[in-house]
């Protein structure tokens, strides 16, 4: 039974991750040492701050942490005024709410980025719970600590949400705290995005809606 619906932003609610993918391969250019073989794909999903860990679990960083972030925080302006809103958004989230049920956001982005796209698309109000990585005590996507609180803070156990994300690494979040998981891949199943934790997989904005909704009414 299905109780409140939760977003991922970036390659959901907003078409980002073309552009982040794009920034990224120059991110990292700049970041690891010459000839890597990460794929910006990779730390898709993942914070900041753990992408850096993680990577520098393996290479040697030739940047700081802090100057890591600021180069991902120095093109986000840029990245979130080329991205559209997913089409159709606001009125699946006044479905939503004739449904009378809560709505949220878990994001691996940080409050400066959801301000802009907040001011940008209009969203201020429109979710009852906002989370942030960066606000999380605890471990990012993958893990499924941000689903957990998200769905703690909006009153319901986390395998009564709905999810719907776009990246491997959410995806994976969003399965292992037990939410009913939608994948959102507009540009098809054909990427090597792994998806096969998700309970279904959608590749467009108007079938996104209408299984997020028909979960709402199975009940």
């Amino acid at each position: 039974m299905a109780e409140a619906v939760v977003f991922d932003m970036d390659g959901v609610i907003v078409d980002t991750e073309q552009y982040w993918v794009e920034e990224e391969g120059e991110i990292l250019a700049r970041a690891l040492p010459e000839g890597h073989d990460v794929d910006p794909h990779d730390i898709t999903g993942i914070n900041v701050h753990e992408q850096y860990a993680l990577l520098a679990e393996s290479y040697e960083m030739q940047v700081d942490q802090e100057a890591y972030f600021e180069l991902f925080d120095s093109c986000a302006e840029r990245v979130y005024e080329r991205a559209d809103l997913l089409s159709g958004f606001h009125d699946l989230l006044d479905a939503i709410e004739t449904r009378e049920r809560p709505i949220g956001l878990a994001t691996s982005s940080y409050p400066r980025w959801i301000e802009i796209v907040f001011d940008r698309h209009d969203l201020d109000g429109r979710f009852d719970e906002v989370l942030s990585a960066a606000d999380l005590d605890a471990p990012g996507k993958p893990e499924p600590d941000i689903y957990e609180s998200v769905a703690e803070r909006l009153g319901v156990a986390p395998e009564r949400l709905v999810v719907a994300e776009d990246s491997e690494n959410g995806i994976a979040a969003a399965a292992a705290a037990g939410a009913y998981t939608i994948a959102y891949a507009p540009d098809g199943e054909g990427d090597a995005t792994d998806r096969s934790p998700a309970d279904e997989v959608v590749g467009s904005p108007e079938a996104l809606r209408d299984r997020i909704l028909a979960r709402l009414d199975a009940n």
